[in-house]
């Protein structure tokens, strides 16, 4: 691999990791308490109408491919987007674009044209719905295990944070949050679990 192919990957990994950090603070005062997140089609038609342009929007951010190009990203979400940043090292031009619909806010980042992470903030649309998630549970999740194992332990859909897909290589992040709060991040690296924090949870 080129020296300028790696630079290209490094700038993108580090805005792409800058955006999920800044996304997934669990400090984050903007998040209410008494909420949950799912991405469930039929959990959609459960939440609160005032909300309805919040869920559509995560359920298209959710759509949008990996490797598409701004117009796809922007037509997806019906709204330009406000450029964030760009540089252009070795011959990799790299492009971040915030979008917001309504109440939620997306970073979309490019690397020449090509969507490379995607990233949505904290969504509050959802209310607590489903079996609450405990430390002994999250306990119990190792790592190399898949998503739908991880859904079955937790015994619902978690909420898709982040995903990014550099060099060949895909890796997600999703919630799982409680009523009160408390939650589980858990991130799968190419449909594994690699890593996973809790805040709060009993």
């Amino acid at each position: 691999m080129s020296k300028k192919k790696v630079a290209g990957i490094v700038i993108c990994a580090f805005i792409a990791l800058g955006v999920i950090g800044n996304l997934m603070n669990p400090n984050d005062s903007s998040k209410p308490s008494g909420t949950t997140k799912q991405e469930q089609k039929q959990d959609a038609k459960q939440a609160p109408k005032q909300d309805s342009q919040e869920m559509q929007a995560y359920q298209k951010f959710v759509s949008i491919p990996m490797e598409c190009d701004y117009d796809t990203v922007k037509n997806a979400f019906g709204v330009d987007g406000k450029m964030q940043h760009e540089n252009d090292i070795g011959g990799f031009k790299t492009q971040a674009y915030e979008f917001k619909v309504g109440k939620t806010t997306a970073i979309m980042t490019f690397q020449n044209g090509a969507l490379t992470s995607k990233a949505m903030d904290s969504l509050s649309f959802y209310k607590q719905n489903g079996e609450k998630i405990t430390l002994d549970e999250f306990n119990k999740i190792q790592t190399g295990m898949t998503y739908d194992q991880v859904k079955d332990l937790f015994k619902r859909d978690g909420l898709l944070k982040s995903e990014t897909a550099i060099a060949g290589s895909g890796t997600k992040l999703y919630s799982w949050m409680n009523s009160d709060g408390s939650n589980a991040v858990i991130t799968f690296g190419d449909g594994a679990v690699n890593s996973k924090t809790q805040t709060g949870l009993k």
